[in-house]
């Protein structure tokens, strides 16, 4: 069993606790009551905390199939609630 199993496993777990939370609140009827905003802030700030979770995981052990799978889930994630990818950089074209 690898060193870093339990962490991304556990990093998954709250990323997708998460997207089903907020993709739940998005999928609701118009008439579903209301959930406090500061409720999805949080299932948002999970989301964010286990992308930083496994890109950690990816600092401390490099590219590893399993561990860059579950990054791209996460970022899908990410892209499926319309919620930027705000730590990605952007390629600035080189000078002419």
């Amino acid at each position: 069993m690898s060193v870093y199993r339990d962490e991304l496993l556990g990093a998954q777990r709250q990323g997708s606790a998460a997207h089903r939370a907020m993709e739940a609140w998005v999928s609701a009827p118009v008439d579903a009551p209301e959930v406090p905003g500061a409720i999805l802030e949080g299932y948002a700030k999970n989301l964010r905390e286990s992308r930083e979770r496994i890109r950690k995981l990816v600092a401390d052990h490099g590219e590893r199939d399993d561990i860059a799978s579950a990054l791209a889930e996460n970022e899908k994630f990410h892209r499926s609630l319309g919620l930027s990818i705000r730590d990605k950089l952007d390629i600035e074209p080189e000078p002419e």
